[in-house]
């Protein structure tokens, strides 16, 4: 067992935060300290049902945090200010303070402001390939100093905006000569991302720019032999989604657009509209709300895919796992009309694909 005032050694498993004190981040580490103390079930952990049960998955206690960040507000304080909001219990950032501040220890700074410019150069140091050196080395130190097994790293900041098509976001070999030409054609986002492969870690987005993954990152967890996985998991609106997209599919109703805000941070309430039509035309729509806190649905998902991503890198998965799509709001890989799958049918794939994984003695 990993005492959490330990971190690290035999059996233990890294996971590496890209924004570590954001809300998601501080709820994930500080639900974690608190599951391992006994302070609270694992309500909203889909890996803690009695379908995983049977599986070699690492045990709450056996996972380490650290990450990157560029804010400066440590994690234990940003935990009083998320008890502070309803986010958490009043009075757990004091009950969990040991493994904050073990895992404050392990934060170190991220990158921003990096990507690309008019003209896809920069003349600002540090160049984009010294920013992966350098965040490739803060994984790599992180794991060798605290005897890790191995490392998930899970990009849980918030979104960046999207980045124009580039003939670089196509291919390793036409990234790495841009990169080795100083060139700024990767979202800071997608430095992290080569920054874990690189490091030999496995790679999970929860924040992907608008528009998507950029097809070269796939490409380089294959070459790696890692497996990836990226898409917009937890929020309130990809949880409603996920239900009820599908089943306007199977009414064969037309959907025209669906709108509401992403909200992260405290207690808020987030409004969705979908709007669709109907036999001869009709034009209607449904609106709805959600009142809550999105860290707390999105925290139990970091852990799941922690898990799942480590007992995937031992069975040597390799590239892209359309298994996971479960987790995150956007069509599953091949779904009719670019559709959501049922979403029974989801849990089904992803019971049955963790359960198929061949993992080594």
């Amino acid at each position: 067992m990993t005492a959490w005032g330990a971190y690290g050694g035999q059996g233990a498993v890294g996971v590496w935060l890209v924004g570590a004190r954001g809300s998601v981040g501080v709820t994930t580490i500080a639900g974690t300290a608190a599951l391992c103390a006994g302070l609270v079930p694992p309500t909203g952990c889909v890996t803690a049902r009695r379908e995983f049960s049977s599986l070699e998955l690492p045990r709450f206690d056996e996972l380490v945090f650290g990450g990157h960040d560029i804010a400066p507000t440590g994690l234990l304080e940003r935990a009083e200010r998320l008890a502070d909001e309803g986010v958490m219990p009043p009075g757990l950032p004091r009950l969990v303070r040991d493994g904050l501040l073990a895992a404050e220890e392990e934060v170190r700074p991220g990158v921003a402001g990096t990507g690309p410019g008019p003209g896809g150069r920069s003349g600002r140091p540090p160049g984009q390939e010294e920013a992966i050196r350098r965040l490739t080395d803060d994984i790599l130190s992180f794991r060798r100093r605290l005897a890790l097994e191995r490392v998930v790293v899970v990009n849980v900041a918030p979104p960046g905006p999207a980045v124009p098509p580039r003939p670089a976001h196509a291919s390793l070999s036409a990234l790495r000569q841009a990169l080795a030409a100083g060139e700024r054609v990767l979202p800071d986002g997608a430095l992290y991302a080569c920054a874990a492969l690189r490091a030999d870690c496995s790679y999970v987005d929860l924040a992907p720019p608008p528009g998507g993954e950029l097809p070269v990152l796939a490409e380089l967890a294959v070459e790696r032999g890692l497996p990836y996985a990226g898409g917009e998991g937890g929020s309130g609106g990809a949880l409603l989604r996920s239900a009820l997209d599908p089943v306007l599919a199977h009414r064969a109703l037309d959907v025209r657009s669906w709108s509401g805000g992403r909200v992260r941070g405290g207690r808020r309430t987030a409004r969705e509209q979908v709007s669709f039509e109907g036999f001869l035309g009709a034009r209607m729509a449904l609106r709805f709300s959600l009142q809550g806190c999105e860290s707390a649905l999105t925290a139990p998902l970091v852990l799941d895919l922690a898990r799942l991503m480590a007992l995937a890198d031992r069975a040597g998965v390799r590239g892209p796992v359309p298994e996971l799509s479960f987790f995150f709001g956007g069509p599953a890989p091949d779904a009719p009309d670019g559709r959501e799958g049922p979403l029974e049918e989801r849990y089904a794939a992803l019971v049955d694909w963790a359960h198929g994984l061949s993992v080594p003695v």
